[in-house]
Formats: C-alpha cells, sequence, structure tokens
C-alpha cells in the first residue's frame, strides 16, 4: 500500500473522532440514534474544521449496518465504500464547479429514485454559497418536501451569501475554529503514532499559522517532517513558516521598550529579508501581549496596556503601508516613550500636578493592603498616628478609617501629607514633552496655575 498523507490517513471516521465541534457531533449522533434527522443541514464554518468530514460520517451513520449507539461501524460494506467515496448514494456536489441551473435541475429529478444499495440518498453540496440565484430558486422546492429517503447537507464557508428562503428550510450548524491548545494536542497525538520527533513549541507555530484549521495544520506537519528528515523542530519551522519564536517577539518587545533604535532596525531588517511577513508579526506582538497582560511576566499591566495600544493602531497602518518594516520600526520604537513616564515624577519641577483619576486608582488598589497606603506608623499610648504616602493614599485611608481601628484596637488619627515646598514653573520644552508622552500613552496631565504664596501636591 502507498504513502497516505497525514490529512487523509488521520480524517475522522466516527463522531467522536472530529474535534473541537462536541456540540454539533453529539447533536447529531443522538439525532441519527433516535431516528430524528432532519432532511437537510447546512454545516457553516471556517475553511477546514471539520464540515464535509462530519457529514460523510453522517452519511455513514444512517446507512450503516452495524450503528453502535450512533456511530457508523465502519466494518461493514456501506462504510467502507462511503470511507472509498465509491458508495453510489452518496453524491459529493462541488458547487464551485457546478453551480448552474442546469445541474442543480438534474440533482433535482435524480433525488426521487430510491437508494441504490443504503437507506438513505445523501447529497452533500460544497461551497454551497457558490450557486447561482437561479439554482438556489430551483432548489428550494426540494428542499422543502425531499422524499423521505433522501438527505440533503450543504457545507458553506459563507453563509451569509445564502438566501434566507434557502436557511428556513435547513436546520443550521455554524462550525468553529480549533483552539490552539487543541491542535497542538493532536498534532503531538500524530507525531507519536507516527515515530516523530517534535518540539512543543514548534507545533505551536504550526498551530498559530494554520489559524484554526486542522486540515491545515496536519498539511503544516507532514511539510515539517519533510523538511526536519523526520524531526519538528522550531528553528526551522519558524524559518519555513515566517513566524517568529516566543523568544523572538519578547526580544522585538524589549528593544522597543529599550529604545534600542540600532539593534531594532538590525532585526527587523533580518526578518524582512528572510521574508517574514510583518502584519503577522504584528499579530505575535499582540497575541504576547495579551498573553503579559492577564499573567505578567516581563512586562507590567501598565507596559502591556500601552503596548496594546500603540501596535494595535500599528496593524492598521503597516497593514496597508508602502514600506510596512519601516512602519514597524517606528511603532515599536514608539514604546520607549513609556519609560519616560515613570521618569514624570522627575520632571514636574514647579506649578505641575499629574491627577489620576480616583476612582481608577481605587479600582487597582481595592484588594491591597492598609500597608500600602502608609508611609510610617507612630504609636502614642492609646492613640496610633498614621501617616499616609500621599494626598490620594489619605483620602483612601479616611473611608477605610474603622478597618485601622480594628486592626490596631486604639484610637487612629489619619494625619493629612505636608505640602510639598514650592517648586519652579516648568519650561514651554518640559510642558511640550510631557504633554506628547502623555497623549502616547492616554494619561491626563493638568498644568496647575497657583498663588505666589501656595504650593502645589506633585
Amino acid at each position: 500500500m502507498g504513502y497516505k498523507a497525514i490529512p487523509r490517513k488521520y480524517r475522522p471516521q466516527k463522531f467522536s473522532e472530529v474535534i473541537g465541534q462536541e456540540f454539533i457531533t453529539e447533536t447529531l449522533k443522538n439525532a441519527v440514534k433516535s431516528s430524528r434527522l432532519s432532511h437537510a443541514y447546512i454545516f457553516a464554518g471556517p475553511r477546514g474544521v471539520g464540515k464535509t468530514t462530519t457529514a460523510r460520517i453522517v452519511a455513514k451513520a444512517v446507512n450503516c449496518e452495524n450503528p453502535i449507539d450512533g456511530e457508523p461501524c465502519n466494518q461493514c460494506s456501506q462504510c467502507i465504500e462511503i470511507t472509498k467515496g465509491s458508495h453510489p448514494d452518496v453524491i459529493e456536489v462541488d458547487a464551485a464547479s457546478n453551480r448552474g441551473i442546469d445541474q442543480i435541475r438534474e440533482l433535482r429529478e435524480s433525488v426521487h429514485y430510491l437508494p441504490a444499495r443504503g437507506k438513505k440518498k445523501v447529497y452533500i453540496i460544497d461551497e454551497f454559497h457558490m450557486l447561482t440565484k437561479e439554482a438556489f430558486n430551483a432548489l428550494l422546492k426540494t428542499l422543502e418536501e425531499p422524499p423521505e429517503h433522501a438527505l440533503f447537507i450543504l457545507a458553506t464557508t459563507e453563509i451569509d451569501k445564502i438566501p434566507a428562503t434557502i436557511l428556513s428550510r435547513c436546520q443550521k450548524f455554524i462550525f468553529r475554529r480549533i483552539p490552539e491548545e487543541l491542535l497542538v494536542k493532536t498534532l503531538a497525538k500524530i507525531c507519536r503514532n507516527e515515530g516523530v520527533e517534535y518540539e512543543e513549541e514548534a507545533l505551536r507555530l504550526i498551530a498559530l499559522s494554520s489559524e484554526g484549521c486542522v486540515r491545515d495544520a496536519e498539511s503544516l506537519l507532514e511539510q515539517a517532517i519533510a523538511l526536519g528528515g523526520g524531526k519538528v523542530e522550531t528553528a526551522k519551522v519558524s524559518e519555513f513558516l515566517g513566524i517568529l519564536t516566543g523568544r523572538q517577539v519578547r526580544e522585538l518587545l524589549r528593544l522597543g521598550f529599550e529604545g534600542k533604535k540600532e539593534e531594532l532596525f538590525k532585526k527587523l531588517r533580518k526578518l524582512e529579508e528572510e521574508g517574514y511577513n510583518p502584519v503577522f508579526v504584528v499579530k505575535q506582538l499582540l497575541e504576547v501581549i495579551e498573553k503579559e497582560f492577564l499573567n505578567p511576566a516581563e512586562l507590567s499591566e501598565e507596559e502591556a496596556v500601552a503596548a496594546f495600544k500603540i501596535l494595535s493602531e500599528g496593524y492598521r497602518e503597516i497593514s496597508r503601508h508602502p514600506y510596512p518594516y519601516t512602519a514597524l520600526l517606528f511603532y515599536l520604537h514608539k514604546l520607549s516613550y513609556f519609560k519616560e513616564v515613570k521618569r514624570l515624577t522627575e520632571l514636574l519641577k514647579g506649578n505641575l500636578k499629574v491627577e489620576i483619576p480616583r476612582e481608577t486608582a481605587e479600582k487597582k488598589t481595592e484588594n491591597g493592603t492598609l500597608e500600602a497606603f502608609v508611609e510610617r506608623i507612630v504609636e502614642e499610648g492609646e492613640e496610633v498616628r498614621v501617616i499616609p504616602i500621599s494626598s490620594l493614599a489619605y483620602r483612601i485611608l479616611k473611608e477605610r478609617e474603622e478597618e485601622l481601628r480594628r486592626k490596631f484596637g486604639k484610637r487612629v488619627k489619619i494625619e493629612e501629607p505636608r505640602q510639598e515646598e514650592r517648586r519652579k514653573e516648568p519650561s514651554e520644552s518640559s510642558k511640550l514633552l510631557i504633554k506628547k508622552i502623555a497623549k502616547e500613552l492616554e494619561a491626563k496631565v493638568l498644568f496647575v496655575k497657583v498663588k505666589e504664596n501656595e504650593s502645589t501636591d506633585s
């Protein structure tokens, strides 16, 4: 027996083998088991997620001589012929190349003939949305009142192009993209079955590139095995797919935040020479930022928010820019503005005030300990003096005064922070720099005019 490609070899033959569509397969299996199948179904969803495969399993299940709990046995002559694609009562039509009214009229006439060998005649029409308007209309009456022995399964990637009159005559199932983690597990299982050594990150890159499509992922895995001489290695997979490894993505973010223009330029030029897609690079950067926001490891929450905003804007610009890698260089360098924000307190010299909205600060600190707002505590007999770290901390502590009393078991006095000495008026250039940085990161900066003998909080 000759070599069989991985997508064909590992094509599911039972409902239980279809991954990521459990709601659909369980519903169909129960319908087969209880003999409550509809006369027509629409299977809609992205390419390569199991629509046609599921349609064939349905065809086997309804014609199987020895069904087991709604599943086809895959051993009887009916199942074997359907699996091979040679069963006379399972008719697959490619609507992309047979989209006219004449082909649909032929189908409509043949549907009334009884099955030649099986229990039901099953019509699987792929790319159903490609039919012409006239072909849709010709099929309407047949879909509404088909003979009892006929079952229609209409597969499409663009359900919005199917007329409402057709949709109302069918049961609809929406197939979803397969989650990355599930794809990685599936690819790992295939590698183990094939006796192939693999690196998990390499499989993750394949899953990422396939965008939730099982068929694409399996095809890419086959290419990776051939490229690696029986091994699936991260470096080779990254190169042939044009997808960065996690380490490379984090390196780009680090260089951006540190403002290392020369190193960033060299890295990006190398990626351009090696044929990496800049738009996909930005998508990878955003995915890493999302992970960092949910589970911080190298970026703070504020850094992740700033990076997401800047690179989201960059994604739209880079996708249509005549020099996308140059645009990516500038957007990554914008990340370095964040470190300037960290130095804002050093720049606030004089009549300048940065105001953090109180509700935002309270939201971030509502679960924090009281000690987070306290500079020092002084116990004096039956009284405890609490010195807050700032005016904002003072307000928060005042609202939690009762909690402090319970904590110390004494009378508590919360002292208002001392006013700082008056500072010099900042220069216009400093104000412009601060406003520029604040605009990039959506900060709120207030320049406050004060009287000659007054000072202001920083």
